[in-house]
């Protein structure tokens, strides 16, 4: 249980401090995009679909999980052993997401990875709908998807590759190649870690939560997995780190320099 933020390391205080900016800002309307600027390029190439609010709207993913986190470690005072991790996937996944939509120079990759990701948006819709025999109150999938391939195709853009395969492993294979810094591969570690933990895989549970061995009969022991609170806040302050990341890309592409 943690009962004093003000104890924890400096570089954690930054971290709690900044989400806590972060959430603030997340309740009131998103910040301007300036004209001029290259987000208000993209947007007035796909209107529809607008390349700035995709990327706010996974910068605000973030936020609210990592968010959860800290409320649940300093409001509810409280550490489970895997939930936390759960939720900073979530927010790795989204602040990644954010990071491979804005960080190429080129308008026309951007536009490309809005389309692809709208793509995926509608495709994992139409998945749902059918599993749960639902019928989609809005405009048809097929639809949507030509839409897409529209305007995949008026940019210069093969429609058959925005419309292709979806892999978060990839784009953050592209965030850590594009925004590594020293850091090596934190998204793609901090990913791994945290899916380990959603999934229930012992090699990320017995790696890093701590054990204390009740009994032992021959090769069967009984052991009682915590949470490691230095891991945890870590991992936070990582996680944290790449949502900062993702926050001045968009915050550099939504303003005009002149």
């Amino acid at each position: 249980m943690l009962k004093d933020r003000t104890r924890v390391p400096p570089h954690v205080a930054d971290a709690l401090h900044q989400i806590n900016n972060w959430q603030k800002a997340t309740s009131e309307p998103s910040p301007a995009v300036e004209p001029g600027s290259s987000l208000s390029g993209d947007d007035a190439k796909v209107p529809t679909l607008r390349v700035s609010s995709a990327a706010y709207q996974c910068f605000t993913h973030a936020v609210d999980h990592l968010h959860a986190v800290q409320a649940l470690l300093f409001e509810a005072k409280v550490i489970h052993s895997y939930a936390p991790y759960s939720l900073l996937r979530a927010a790795v996944e989204a602040a990644g997401e954010a990071i491979w939509l804005l960080e190429p120079s080129s308008r026309q990759e951007r536009i490309r990875r809005c389309l692809k990701r709208a793509y995926e948006n509608v495709s994992k819709g139409k998945e749902f709908m059918d599993l749960a025999d639902l019928q989609p109150s809005g405009r048809p999938h097929a639809e949507r998807v030509q839409e897409i391939r529209d305007l995949a195709t008026l940019h210069g853009l093969d429609p058959n590759g925005v419309c292709g395969r979806w892999s978060t492993q990839r784009q953050l294979k592209y965030v850590d190649e594009a925004v590594g810094g020293g850091n090596g591969n934190l998204a793609q570690n901090l990913w791994q870690i945290c899916s380990g933990f959603a999934h229930g895989r012992e090699w990320a549970t017995l790696g890093l939560l701590e054990r204390t061995v009740h009994s032992q009969v021959g090769n069967v022991v009984q052991v009682r997995l915590s949470s490691s609170t230095e891991v945890l806040l870590n991992m936070l302050s990582m996680t944290t780190l790449l949502t900062g990341k993702a926050k001045k890309l968009y915050d550099t592409r939504r303003t005009c320099h002149r």
